[in-house]
């Protein structure tokens, strides 16, 4: 039996942020991966923003950023669309297995142990308290344990934290030949395409785009066929990188007696989009912090723990819960809805509105987007004449 101060559980962005700054304050950190190399399987659509980059204190680096975005264009059901066009590079299109590999060895640096190829099957509890994990053939104990399993989580779930998860969606990504804008994502709606979220358009540069989806119906893989043959009419067989993409809100409870719970596993993600790496990353780095903390006061008690989740929902509960409630009305709209609704913006000439609001807006705390929208009398005038007044009132709960 091994034994560290800190255990992590799970080498992705969560995990390994965690880790890194939990290392930084001196704790003794191992950080146990299933997969037999950190980063492996790859299957993130792999946009991050520059600000958020900035939050988690990772440097842009030409090791894992592939391309730069600096906007986009969003599609209704019927093809009309509306552009965004930014002065700026808004996000990187990263490599997410070597951005990964970027955020161990920062751990790594910092002081910490990663183990590779080593699955966690079961917490190990003792009076109450998660005091360690267990494989085949391996077993490791530690003051507390951070899971960051993913979106899985295994192990969440069999201590009852993350029963009902909501918004679990079938996700997947490929590459493929494509004449597209260099610098702008496209996003599609509709339910003939992506139920529950929405096809991407993501550009690489020199004539390739990493397009995907995620539904919450059907096979993600032939709705990805048919999206391919209708955008660039293209027939046949691409590599596809399954994952899942959560659009739900965070778990009930994120710590308990020895244990805290970060990133996708605790479902910290927006659920607007489905990202979950800056989020998800922002929580892990508090985890780290107040693990570090637990040891060095000798206190891995739930009540000392507490503040972990204090934090996020003081900082952050307000951007999940107004981003989940946008998912859910999006999600109630339908497709002649969309349409609609688009065509009203384009006759309004409120493009420019549009642009302004995604400018000035923030990729990763959106709530602030929201607010300014539905202050902007003749937005509210649109939706109101579109929507009714009944998604109105749920759009001022945002």
């Amino acid at each position: 039996m091994s034994k560290a101060e800190i255990l992590v559980v799970g080498a992705g962005p969560a995990g390994l942020l965690a880790a890194r700054e939990a290392a930084r304050r001196g704790a003794e950190v191992l950080v146990l991966e299933e997969h037999p190399e950190v980063g492996h399987p790859n299957h993130c659509a792999g946009v991050l923003s520059v600000e958020g980059l900035r939050r988690i204190e990772v440097e842009p680096s030409g090791v894992f950023i592939q391309h730069e975005i600096r906007g986009g264009r969003i599609y209704s059901p019927d093809g009309t669309e509306i552009a965004v066009r930014g002065s700026r590079t808004r996000a990187y299109v990263v490599d997410r297995a070597r951005f990964d590999q970027k955020l161990a060895e920062e751990a790594v640096e910092a002081g910490a142990e990663i183990a590779t190829g080593r699955r966690a099957e079961r917490l190990i509890i003792r009076g109450g308290s998660v005091v360690g994990a267990q494989g085949q053939g391996w077993e490791t104990e530690a003051q507390v344990i951070i899971d960051g399993e993913g979106s899985a989580a295994f192990l969440a779930r069999s201590l009852g934290l993350a029963q009902e998860r909501q918004g679990i969606l079938s996700g997947v990504n490929c590459e493929v030949p494509a004449d597209v804008e260099p610098h702008l994502v496209e996003v599609w709606l509709g339910q003939g395409v992506a139920p529950g979220l929405f096809a991407w358009v993501i550009p690489l540069g020199e004539g390739v785009a990493r397009c995907g989806l995620a539904c919450s119906r059907g096979d993600p893989v032939e709705r990805l066929e048919g999206f391919l043959r209708q955008r660039f009419s293209l027939d046949g067989s691409f590599p596809m990188r399954r994952g899942f993409v959560l659009t739900g809100d965070p778990i009930p409870q994120t710590y308990m007696d020895g244990l805290l719970v970060v990133g996708d596993a605790a479902g910290q993600t927006k659920a607007t989009t489905g990202g979950g790496v800056i989020l998800g990353g922002l929580c892990a780095l508090k985890a780290g912090e107040i693990a570090a903390e637990a040891v060095e006061a000798g206190d891995m008690s739930a009540n000392f723990l507490s503040s972990y989740e204090a934090w996020w929902r003081e900082n952050l509960g307000g951007e999940f819960s107004s981003m989940f409630r946008a998912r859910r009305l999006l999600n109630g709209l339908s497709d002649a809805k969309l349409n609609q609704l688009f065509s009203a913006f384009k006759q309004e000439g409120m493009e420019q509105v549009v642009e302004n609001l995604v400018e000035a807006g923030d990729m990763d705390l959106q709530r602030a987007v929201f607010t300014k929208a539905l202050r902007n009398p003749q937005v509210l005038r649109l939706l109101l004449r579109v929507l009714g007044r009944l998604a109105l009132s749920e759009l001022r709960r945002l």
